[in-house]
Order: C-alpha cells, then sequence, then structure tokens
C-alpha cells in the first residue's frame, strides 16, 4: 500500500530521529557544543523513541490502531521522563516516591511488552520470568537463594541505574552497533548485494556446484557490512536458492547451504553482527583486537562449508554455470568499485588510525556517499532516503529493544547476586569433574537459552552467567567469551526452533526438519571449534608464532577430512562407508594431536602430514570412481 506524505514524514521522524542523535552522539556533537549530556540521557531517548515504534510498528492486528498509539505515548513519555530527570533520580534513588514507582513500573512493563512484539516470546519470557527471581528469589534454596529486594527499590534500580537497562550494553548499540548498521544499509541501498554476488559469481560460477560456492562467498561478503542471519538470508538467499536448486540441489540442501552461509556472518569480521562489540567492550579490549581473533576461526567455518559443497557437487556429478550465465568481472568491478573502496577507509581509520569502532564506520559511509554522487553525479531520490531511514530504522529499534530487555536482565543479576552463586557453583563443577565437562554444560544451557533469542541476548546472560568460571579454570578470556558466542550463534541451526534454517527453507519451499538437519552437519564446524580453540587458544592468535600455525594447519587438515567423511557417508558409491570411517579416524585423530602430543611440535607437524596424506589418498579413491578432481 502507498504510504502517504504525511505517514513518510512520520517515519523519517520516529525512525530518523534515534539515528539522527547516534550520529550527533558519535561525532561528540554535544560535548564539542559543551552540553551536559549524560549516557543515560542519550540512552533513555533511545529508549523511548525506539519502544514507541515498536509499539506501532508491530502493531497487534495487521495496522497500528488507537491501542497501539496510545501505548507507544505512554511508552514514551515514561522513558523521555526518565531522560529529563536522569542525573537527579540516578543520584536519588533512595527517593523512591510513590510517582516514581509508577512511572518506573510502566516504564519496564511497556517495555517488556515492546520487547516480546518485536524479539518474541522467548525473550520476553526469560525477562519476565529474571523479573520475578529478582522479587521472590530471596525463597529459593541453595545456590538459587537471591538476595531480597524490595518491589520498589527494583524497578527504579533497573529504570534509572546506569548499570541496568542504560547500562554499557545498551551504549554499545547506541554508538558501535549503530555506526555499523548505518555503513551496512548504505551500500545495500546503493547495490551492494548485487556487487557481492556478481564477483563471487564471476569468481567460481564455473566451477562444479557454483550457485552453492557463490551463495558462501556472496553471504560472507555480504556478512562483512551486515552482521544479521536473518537478513543475510532474505537478501542474498531470495538469489542464490533457485540457482542452486536449478543446478540440482535439493531444495532442503540449498536451503541449508545459505542458512549456514548466512549465519557466519555473524563470524566474520569486521561487523560479525553486535556481539563483537558487546565482547569488546565487556573485556575492555579494543574492538581491533576481538576481530583479529575472529578472523581464524571465520575462515575454517567458511572453508569447511565450501567443502561439504564441493564433495557434494562432485559425489552428485555436478558442473558448473555456462559462461552465458557468468558476469564479466571487468564489467562488474567497473560498476561497482565504489563498493570497495568503504571497507578500505573502514580499515584504515578501525586499525592504522586506531579511530573508535563507530566513528570509523561512519567515515566509511561518508566516503560512500561522496563516491556514489561522484559516479552517478545526481542526488538520491526522496522516496530512496525515506525507504533507506526505515530500513535501518527497523533493524535499530530491534536491536534497542533486544539490549534494553537484556539490561533488565543484567539488573537483576546484579541486584539478586545470582550470577556470583552460579559461578561458584559450576566452578565446583569443573574443580570435581573437569573443564570438559563445564564446557559440554556451558554449550547446553547456551544453546537452549539461544532457542528462539538473539545471539547477542544469549551472549551477555551466558557470559555474565558461566563465562567468569570458564576462565577461573584458567582458560583465556576472549576463548572463554567465544566460546560461549559460539554456542549462541549455533543456536539458529538447531532444531526445534533452527530460525536461520527455517527462515532459508521458506525460501526454497523446502521442508523445514529435512533443512534443519541439512543445517546441522553444513554448520558442524561450529559445534567442534568453540571446544578446539579452548584446549588450543592459538586458533584466537593467542600464544607464540608458531603454536598459531600449528592450531591452523591441525584443524584445517581436521576440518577438509571431516567434510569429506561426511559426504562419504551420504553417497551412494561403492566403499564410501568404509573410506568415509577411514577419513573421520584421522580426523579426529588430527584434531586432537595437541591434547596427546602436548606441545612437541616436530610430531604435531607429523600428525598435520599424515593428515594431509589421508586427503590425497581419498581424492585418489575418488578418481578411480570416475568422479572429476578437485
Amino acid at each position: 500500500m502507498k504510504q502517504t506524505s504525511s505517514q513518510k514524514y512520520f517515519n523519517l521522524f520516529i525512525f530518523g530521529t534515534p539515528i539522527l542523535l547516534g550520529i550527533l552522539w558519535i561525532m561528540g556533537v554535544p560535548s564539542k557544543l559543551g552540553l551536559a549530556v549524560l549516557d543515560g540521557n542519550y540512552l533513555a531517548l533511545l529508549i523511548s523513541f525506539s519502544l514507541g515504534a515498536a509499539f506501532i510498528y508491530w502493531p497487534y492486528k495487521k495496522e497500528a490502531c488507537y491501542l497501539d498509539y496510545a501505548l507507544a505515548l505512554c511508552a514514551a513519555f515514561v522513558w523521555l521522563l526518565c531522560a529529563y530527570n536522569y542525573e537527579y533520580w540516578l543520584l536519588h534513588q533512595h527517593e523512591r516516591t510513590i510517582f516514581k514507582v509508577i512511572v518506573a513500573v510502566s516504564a519496564i512493563g511497556l517495555l517488556c511488552e515492546g520487547v516480546r512484539k518485536t524479539a518474541g516470546n522467548g525473550m520476553a519470557t526469560v525477562i519476565v520470568l529474571s523479573l520475578l527471581y529478582g522479587l521472590l528469589g530471596h525463597h529459593a534454596t541453595g545456590i538459587f537463594e537471591g538476595a531480597q529486594n524490595d518491589a520498589d527499590k527494583l524497578f527504579i534500580y533497573l529504570y534509572s541505574d546506569g548499570s541496568a537497562v542504560l547500562g554499557f550494553i545498551m551504549m554499545v548499540a547506541g554508538t558501535l552497533v549503530l555506526g555499523f548498521l548505518i555503513l551496512g544499509q548504505v551500500m545495500q541501498s546503493s547495490g551492494a548485494i548485487v556487487f557481492f554476488s556478481d564477483i563471487a559469481m564471476a569468481a567460481i560460477g564455473k566451477r562444479r556446484g557454483g550457485p552453492a560456492k557463490v551463495a558462501i562467498i556472496g553471504s560472507s561478503l555480504m556478512g562483512t557490512v551486515s552482521g544479521s542471519t536473518v537478513a543475510n538470508i532474505m537478501s542474498t538467499g531470495m538469489v542464490s536458492i533457485p540457482l542452486m536448486k536449478k543446478n540440482g540441489f535439493s531444495g532442503p540442501m540449498a536451503a541449508g547451504i545459505e542458512a549456514v552461509a548466512s549465519n557466519g556472518s555473524q563470524l566474520a569480521p569486521p561487523v560479525m553482527g553486535a556481539t563483537a562489540f558487546i565482547i569488546a567492550e565487556y573485556l575492555e579490549l579494543p574492538y581491533s583486537t576481538i576481530v583479529a581473533a575472529a578472523i581464524l576461526p571465520a575462515f575454517v567455518y567458511y572453508l569447511f562449508l565450501f567443502c561439504q559443497v564441493d564433495f557434494y557437487a562432485r559425489d552428485k556429478g555436478m558442473v558448473g554455470l555456462k559462461a552465458s550465465e557468468i558476469p564479466n568481472i571487468k564489467e562488474v568491478l567497473k560498476k561497482g568499485w565504489i563498493f570497495i573502496l568503504p571497507l578500505m577507509v573502514l580499515v584504515f581509520f578501525l586499525f592504522v588510525l586506531t579511530y573508535n569502532p563507530a566513528k570509523s564506520a561512519l567515515y566509511a559511509t561518508l566516503s560512500l556517499l561522496v563516491l556514489t554522487l561522484v559516479k552517478y553525479r545526481k542526488l538520491p531520490k526522496l522516496d530512496t532516503i525515506f525507504q533507506s531511514i526505515i530500513l535501518l530504522g527497523k533493524p535499530f529499534t530491534l536491536l534497542v529493544m533486544i539490549c534494553a530487555g537484556a539490561g533488565i536482565i543484567i539488573g537483576v543479576i546484579n541486584m539478586s547476586g545470582i550470577g556470583f552463586s552460579l559461578a561458584l557453583a559450576l566452578g565446583d563443577i569443573g574443580q570435581i569433574y573437569g573443564l570438559f565437562v563445564m564446557l559440554i554444560l556451558t554449550a547446553l544451557i547456551s544453546i537452549i537459552l539461544g532457542m528462539g533469542m538473539p545471539t547477542s541476548a544469549v551472549y551477555i546472560i551466558v557470559a555474565m552467567l558461566l563465562a567468569p568460571s570458564i576462565m577461573d579454570m584458567g582458560v583465556p578470556a576472549i576463548a572463554a567469551h567465544f566460546f560461549v558466542f559460539y554456542f549462541g550463534l549455533v543456536s539458529m541451526l538447531t532444531p526445534p526452533v533452527a530460525i536461520a534454517s527455517y527462515a532459508a527453507a521458506s525460501l526454497a519451499k523446502a521442508d523445514l526438519k529435512a533443512t534443519s538437519m541439512a543445517g546441522l552437519k553444513l554448520g558442524l564446524s561450529a559445534f567442534i571449534m568453540p571446544f578446539y580453540f579452548i584446549y588450543n587458544p592459538g586458533l584466537l592468535l593467542i600464544g607464540s608464532v608458531e603454536e598459531i600455525i600449528i592450531a591452523a594447519l591441525i584443524l584445517i587438515v581436521a576440518g577438509i577430512l571431516l567434510a569429506r567423511a561426511l559426504t562419504f557417508y551420504a553417497s551412494e558409491t561403492k566403499n564410501s562407508n568404509l573410506y568415509g570411517s577411514w577419513d573421520l579416524g584421522v580426523s579426529v585423530l588430527v584434531g586432537t594431536a595437541t591434547l596427546w602430543l602436548g606441545s612437541d611440535n616436530i610430531f604435531n607437524y607429523a600428525m598435520v602430514f599424515l593428515g594431509l596424506c589421508a586427503i590425497i589418498y581419498g581424492n585418489r579413491f575418488l578418481k578411480n570412481n570416475k568422479s572429476t578432481s578437485l
């Protein structure tokens, strides 16, 4: 339905205002103007606009009615009160007047409903349960016994304290993530999706299983600026999935490839979704350190997926796309070179000048806008600007709701002391049963909590409750936090609530169960790698150069063998199960070498050599069975 002028301007106001405020805050304009604006003032304003938008653009019926607008006004008003009175209320939390209590309870209640409408029932349920625990946790027994909190004290703390809703999680959303969201949206609106897909198509479209490999590379490239699994699926998948099916891939396999490739966008530097920024803030480390640590795991993740696709295509006798279907690489670069330079600008400001990541993203965005004006020599149409603001405003609203809701959980954890109790209990489990059992338990909790919840929200909860205990076992901080990050992420591929697989299945019109099982197999590396870099932190660039090289080589070789083993087991080729078992055995032997060989580098290199021999031997088997070579 076509929008009226008043609707367009209303959308511009409700979505554009918080984005403009965010840009001004990131660039430090208030401080340069000498305005005494605190973090809480800015964050409460963001919540006010975002919560109002949540009620209007996620209505109870098909379109917003009087109830939606009334709740939006109430929600915006109570959080505007917080923005206006933040400094006084922060310093006078002991003054718990009836007015403050009513406003605080209304603000938190409306925030919970806003989270439910935008992020779903799963996260809203966790938030409500945490609130109930904050009020009644002192009645629990054992390690779950919490501190007693009066209702008025708890709600005022959650509403106006800088360690709860208006804490560092919201600050990450309102600065770091916003900067990259703006960059990603400008790139998408100016045609980056087509450029990345064409680059991948021109590079490897002719090879066997070309469309699937194009989907992997295209999704990973798009993920460097989007950092959103479902958004990546819905953008690149609309092109890649039909191409894969046309090339001979089954519907579930095509959907599974797209789901796993797009899910990896949250692992691919430099954006990595919102979670990477939260990890950096939580550990008080430069964002560049987190990005550097993520490079090798992300490479192995996509290599494992790429190998499975290649072996599958070879087993099925697939061929690549025709030359007429492949775009000319020179023409592609001629039309889309403007998308490469902003990424170079981003890397320059981020890693060379070590600027704030959000400010670096804004400078990269500015460079893209200037390049676009120079190339096309015309201003974008107003309709394009309005549409881009809406496309940016909706995911930003969702992000603000998620982070604000996570702030409630953090506040309850702080007030109840449950985090400290669970950390002690998990530490005892580690001391009695060992680190591996603790990791298994942490992984299961992360996956269960992550079903139906955004990755960043899962990470925030599990990182506060469980990551400290892993670190107490001698695990490096980055490895412990990446562990819970990865398992929060793989929950999007894990049935029964495999959001990524289901989104891709809807595009492929494929069976949901078959798609989720294909996604599990294709994304198996994401379930294994977290354990690997706990015991081999060299994969996260922690340790000496030789330790990093050994960790990377061992994982790459073991990953290729495992990928081929999975293909052998699904193949109908003669003796395929025998060779699959051989590959699996050697993969386990090589992958666990550092555990039973220790730091003896000579023997570790020998295991890498053994793995390479196994890869070559398996290729000979495939050639003898009249399969095409690698």
